[in-house]
């Protein structure tokens, strides 16, 4: 797995991120730019992972070295680039931000503190799985209906648009849903994994009662939260060979078992607060700010360090 970047690549990223800088001018010509992805955030949980007793020795790298406990946070987001109901079939996001780790680090974190950050979708796949494809279909998204048609009439993209529309899904409750990385990562100097969140509790559904607002997932959580404690468990799936697990080739579901390596804790909690609403607005989060044990692998990671970086700074710089 090679984590440098090819000249084709290098033009491919720049292209991207210059496409996504002049869709926030366009979408947010005065006041605050919110993200290119993931927007609207439904609420910054604050959490506790607690590492395992019973992971299998030759898993216990990193983070997971240990048994103990960090303090994190959640943030949880819908991932279309508009803000818009929550009562379409789409993706649903969850980045989770562990903090005070131990070790050598691949960036450091904005925050102040090093931490390790595992980003995840409601999707087990990530839809496109070349930087070539990924840059097409950025700019389909973004630019309207135009530029999607073109993006569809090319046979060459209809498997992404399948997937795309085969793993979006309406959801009634963000804390009964299972979210995956997409992509894999590092796990020490012999393996590669991939992150699976399973919900402890997954009968969850809407019991607020009544019509659905459009920002209905929000008042779930918050009265979710305000109630009772929740929790999730951490697994890893572990890479044995391309055919079942592919590295580069994200558009692929792995098939593999899953192997618990931490429980995320959920405590009670009021997460709607104004201090709450913008620490989730400035936090950053990238797969790449974390532990070098921990580091990501495959073209769509390479692509997402440079973009996550700049994109970020673009926003700040407004």
């Amino acid at each position: 797995m090679t984590e440098t970047y090819t000249p084709g690549e290098q033009k491919d990223i720049d292209e991207l991120i210059g496409v996504m800088k002049d869709y926030l001018k366009k979408q947010y010509p005065t006041g605050r730019i919110l993200r290119n992805f993931h927007p609207k955030m439904h609420g910054l949980l604050k959490a506790r992972l607690s590492i395992r007793e019973d992971i299998p020795e030759s898993l216990r790298v990193g983070i997971f070295d240990q048994a103990k406990q960090y303090d994190a946070w959640i943030r949880l987001s819908n991932a279309p680039p508009k803000v818009q109901s929550d009562k379409p079939a789409s993706g649903r996001g969850l980045a989770l931000k562990i903090v005070q780790v131990e070790g050598e680090m691949l960036e450091e974190d904005p925050l102040g503190m090093p931490s390790q950050n595992i980003l995840m979708t409601t999707s087990p796949i990530l839809s496109t799985w070349t930087i070539r494809l990924y840059k097409k279909a950025i700019r389909a998204v973004l630019f309207g209906f135009w530029e999607r048609l073109r993006f569809a009439i090319h046979p060459a993209h209809w498997r992404s648009i399948y997937l795309t529309f085969k793993f979006a899904a309406k959801h009634d409750n963000l804390l009964s849903q299972t979210y995956f990385s997409g992509g894999a990562f590092r796990h020490g100097p012999d393996h590669f994994v991939k992150y699976v969140l399973t919900p402890n509790n997954p009968a969850l559904g809407y019991t607020i009662g009544g019509p659905r607002s459009d920002n209905f997932l929000k008042e779930q959580l918050r009265e979710d939260c305000q109630k009772r404690e929740h929790a999730f468990t951490l697994n890893v799936q572990l890479h044995r060979n391309e055919r079942k697990q592919p590295l580069e080739n994200t558009s692929k579901v792995w098939e593999a078992d899953l192997i618990p390596v931490a429980n995320l804790h959920i405590p009670k909690q009021d997460f709607d607060t104004e201090e709450r609403r913008t620490m989730g607005e400035n936090m950053e989060f990238s797969p790449w700010i974390g532990l070098q044990a921990h580091a990501p692998v495959g073209g769509i990671n390479r692509a997402r360090r440079r973009v996550y970086q700049e994109l970020a700074a673009f926003r700040k710089s407004l």
